[in-house]
């Protein structure tokens, strides 16, 4: 395997201990047989320490080996003096053998002196001592012993790693995996392992045969294959198996790829319109037999989840509008079981007003290039202030109220601790129920029968226009209005204040450039001191404050400006704010 330019090979193993034999009365420590291995069709000179053999071969710049104090470290110490032409410390050899033949499961680590080791080949070899791990609390002191290796590894080279799994304990082979799992998916550093290998001793057939060093990168192939897997099925990503696995990618057909990613875009985006084109794409294919024509370890789990999803999601419907906020409904669900709340809410409100767009047919009546469920929205919001509201209504009211409140709060980062496992818990409850509410449209038609909203909404419009417009004539030489911008108004803008709304030049109270820059960056109180200052300064009861500038800071000015219970200013002053402009026949401002 070439190794690019750049990159830096680290091998990882483990070594056990030399059997023991009784020597003239005397208990003595074997070696590892001498023995030949081949690997990649290559052969070997004969050695007792096999990852030589895999150094070699993959030209690894460091090794890192995982022991315990019964492992035969001296061996290890006098193969890479030999290899580094470094003369052997008989003294240290004999200190190690010593602690190797009268270790037991009991012995301190601290007894084996492995800093020698590590000290003389510093940027070659590094040895880690663990203990035997037979209780939970030596496994998670060994965790946290080897977990140290990642400062083996620098933030600026890329590594490429080989796993070795051919001695010690066979439990060291699941702490290989472990190792490998920690580095690959949490570590930040750049390591990516490219094998895993093991010494296959007992596979030769005859004694003279050379012992095949065994090539295991299918095991992380597998594993991958199940990472990815994990995250199609939990969250709907394909992200993983289409990159990090491209590689593999010809086992899945690529009309297959192809939707997997227009899924997972569609998911992710929650663009509800494209989803059902990919899932109505995905049955087709499910039903071409195409999805059974994966191949390799992705046949065994991809086809079953990709089916477990047309299943799932099949919204048996054929208006495409009640198609929409079902499938909206049946998504809120989803993501709440996974966790995913933020999501849940906008599924579960956005629902709600699909419904009651498609039942009181408003879906041409709203403001289809902004919002085209304004009208619906409104409809609900209406609802919700409705007093004495029957029960069979009640419900609408209460889960559009929440999730919009909680929906907000999300957008504009408002939530807070104490209010957000309450909300979780609502928008899991809502969540279990907002499908039956969704069932029937006469349901909301009888609604609106009963409470006229809709009638009642066009006549407070059209009166409250009158009203507010009639008021500003009457005030225009009394009411001033502060500008609280984070730019200057253009022309058109003082237009509309002095035309529309009645403001004379005089009463128009706007910022310096210097106030603007403090107004932009202004954010905790201290800051906003000065222009709550202003307010009380500049003006009277009745007159305007016009905001402009993020929504908290706003929210925060707007809440001072009309509290009536204030000491310093036990009056109300009117908030009008930068509207969202559609069409050049709509207002640039508007009253809040």
């Amino acid at each position: 395997m070439e190794k690019r330019e750049g990159v830096k090979r680290v091998l990882i193993t483990s070594i056990g201990g030399g059997n023991t034999e009784t020597v003239e009365g005397k208990m003595e420590l074997k070696k590892y047989h001498n023995t030949v291995y081949s690997i990649n069709n290559k052969k070997y000179k004969a050695t007792t320490y096999m990852p030589k053999v895999v150094e070699e071969e993959f030209g690894v710049d460091k090794t890192i080996i995982i022991g315990t104090t019964g492992t035969m470290w001296d061996n290890v110490y006098k193969e890479y003096c030999k290899k580094n032409d470094e003369k052997i410390d008989r003294n240290y050899v004999r200190d190690l053998r010593e602690t190797e033949r009268t270790s037991d499961r009991d012995t301190d680590i601290k007894e084996l002196n492995i800093s020698k080791l590590n000290e003389e080949f510093v940027s070659k070899v590094r040895g880690i001592v663990i203990k035997y791990g037979l209780n939970r609390e030596e496994i998670f002191e060994n965790f946290d012993s080897i977990i140290k290796l990642e400062e083996e590894f620098d933030d600026e080279h890329e590594y490429e790693v080989i796993l070795d799994i051919t001695h010690s304990f066979r439990s060291t082979a699941f702490w290989m995996f472990l190792v490998m799992t920690y580095l690959t998916d949490v570590s930040n550093k750049k390591i990516k392992i490219i094998e895993v290998t093991y010494g296959m001793y007992e596979a030769k057939k005859e004694v003279t045969d050379p012992a095949p060093i065994v090539l295991l990168s299918s095991f992380l192939e597998i594993l991958n294959w199940i990472k990815g897997a994990s995250e199609l099925k939990q969250y709907g990503n394909s992200y993983y198996i289409l990159n990090e696995l491209k590689d593999s990618n010809d086992d899945i057909p690529e009309d297959i790829r192809k939707e997997l990613r227009n899924f997972s875009n569609a998911m992710n985006m929650n663009y509800v319109g494209s989803l059902l084109e990919s899932l109505k794409n995905l049955a087709d294919l499910e039903k071409k037999k195409e999805i059974d024509n994966i191949k390799g370890p992705a046949k065994h789990i991809i086809p079953s989840i990709l089916k477990n999803f047309i299943n799932d999601f099949n919204i048996n419907e054929s208006n495409d509008e009640r198609k929409k906020y079902l499938l909206q409904a049946t998504l809120a669900k989803w993501h709440c079981e996974q966790k995913r709340y933020a999501m849940a809410a906008i599924n579960i409100n956005e629902a709600l007003a699909n419904y009651i767009a498609n039942s009181l047919k408003l879906k041409d009546k709203g403001n289809i290039k902004f919002d085209p469920n304004s009208e619906a929205k409104n409809w609900l919001r209406d609802l919700c202030n409705l007093p004495n509201v029957n029960d069979k209504y009640k419900k609408y009211a209460e889960v559009y109220h929440h999730t919009r409140r909680i929906r907000n709060e999300i957008a504009h980062s408002l939530g807070n601790e104490v209010k957000i496992s309450d909300d979780i818990k609502l928008l899991e409850d809502f969540s279990k129920i907002i499908m039956n509410l969704l069932k029937d449209e006469n349901v909301i038609k009888g609604a609106e029968k009963e409470f006229h909203l809709l009638e009642k909404a066009t006549t407070k419009k059209t009166n409250g226009n009158i009203v507010a417009k009639s008021n500003l004539r009457l005030e225009e030489n009394k009411s001033s209005i502060l500008i609280l911008s984070t730019i200057n108004l253009d022309e058109n803008e003082k237009n509309e204040l002095q035309v529309k709304w009645g403001f004379q030049d005089k009463n128009i109270i706007c910022l310096n450039n210097e106030e603007i820059v403090k107004w932009k960056k202004a954010n905790s109180d201290r800051e906003l001191k000065y222009f709550k200052d202003k307010i009380i300064s500049d003006l009277k009861e009745g007159d305007y404050i016009l905001l402009h500038g993020d929504y908290l800071k706003m929210n925060k000015m707007k809440g001072y400006a009309i509290d009536a219970t204030n000491p310093l200013k036990p009056y109300r002053t009117k908030i009008i704010i930068f509207s969202d402009r559609v069409s050049p026949k709509d207002e640039y401002f508007k009253e809040i």
